[in-house]
């Protein structure tokens, strides 16, 4: 029995799924889709792998508890790979994740610009003035440009973080994703963003 066993949160396995620690369903759902390979052949194998270790802090009833759920709730998938299945997140389950740090959402700059732009437009109702308010600040604070009382720019993919603040703030109809090859003044964005 492992010593100091944590009992996970579902938010904590999320963001370590999130993170690309992968985990096999073999540590956690043990005899499920094995071949002629024995359970202790698999379980050797998968102790070297580095995420592995990851989960082993974990106690393991608790953490079948929330696979399982997530599961069911579509947050999580289950794959064939190599020998053994794998469990990673679903777009959903990244849009779970961003909830989770509302606070502490960002958008990842790539290494290479991709060429392209992302508009966000947005003529959200009067009635929600605050639900306004407060999109219009995350996008100020995530670093886009404001074109106009409400057009936003930036150089870099955001689609599944705008997704996740139009069903977050109920604004789904209200809020326009675009993404353009080519825009006017293309030479100032690229600029003010140091492309």
């Amino acid at each position: 029995m492992r010593n100091k066993e944590i009992s996970p949160k579902v938010k904590t396995v999320l963001e370590l799924l999130g993170k690309g620690a992968l985990l096999s369903s073999l540590f956690i759902f043990p005899g499920a889709g094995l071949g002629i390979k024995a359970i202790y052949d698999v379980y050797e194998e998968l102790k070297r792998e580095k995420e592995f270790k990851e989960w082993q802090k974990f106690n393991l009833p608790r953490l079948r508890y929330i696979l399982k759920r997530l599961q069911r709730q579509k947050l999580i998938e289950i794959t064939e790979e190599k020998n053994h299945s794998v469990v990673r997140l679903t777009e959903r389950g990244k849009l779970r994740i961003l909830k989770y740090n509302l606070g502490e959402i960002t958008i990842e700059k790539p290494p290479h610009w991709d060429k392209k732009w992302r508009l966000v437009l947005y003529d959200i109702r009067k009635f929600k003035r605050r639900e306004q308010e407060t999109f219009r600040r995350i996008l100020n604070r995530l670093k886009f440009l404001q074109l106009q009382k409400s057009v936003y720019l930036t150089p870099y993919p955001c689609e599944n973080e705008i997704s996740f603040l139009r069903e977050y703030f109920g604004v789904n109809e209200e809020v326009l994703y675009i993404r353009a090859d080519k825009i006017e003044n293309e030479k100032t964005y690229r600029e003010y963003f140091g492309l």
